[in-house]
This record gives structure tokens, sequence and C-alpha cells, in this order.
């Protein structure tokens, strides 16, 4: 089988507020073998940031669920 990816990860972790860092900082320790500048890396850190904090309050109302990145 041909290999398409050269490398690729995939996090899943409960809609708490908690586990936002967690996923910024998985996601910018993965994103950092590219080797991205400082000011890519804080943006990259940035999105994750806010996409996760979208996904905990407006993704499952009020009740707990899987985040998957």
């Amino acid at each position: 089988m041909k290999e398409i990816y050269n490398n690729e990860m995939k996090l899943e972790f409960i809609s708490k507020s908690s586990n936002e860092a967690f996923a910024r900082i998985a996601v910018a320790a993965f994103a950092s073998q590219l080797d991205p500048t400082i000011e890519e890396l804080a943006d990259i850190k940035t999105a994750v940031s806010e996409a996760v904090t979208n996904c905990i309050i407006h993704g499952y109302d009020k009740k707990q669920g899987i985040v998957k990145i």
C-alpha cells in the first residue's frame, strides 16, 4: 500500500474547558515538526484555542461531547 501521508495525528477529548489548553499544546507540539516561525506557531495555537472553545461552548448545547481534531 502506498503511503499517502508523511505524518498525521488524531486527537479526541471530552468537551470540557480544561481540555482546551491540552489541545492547543498537543497541536502546537505536532506542528513544530514542520519548523514554523514563532509567529506561525502562535497563530496555530490561537486558531486551535478558538476552534476548541467554540466546540465546547456551542457544539453540545450545555452537554458534554467529544471534540475531535
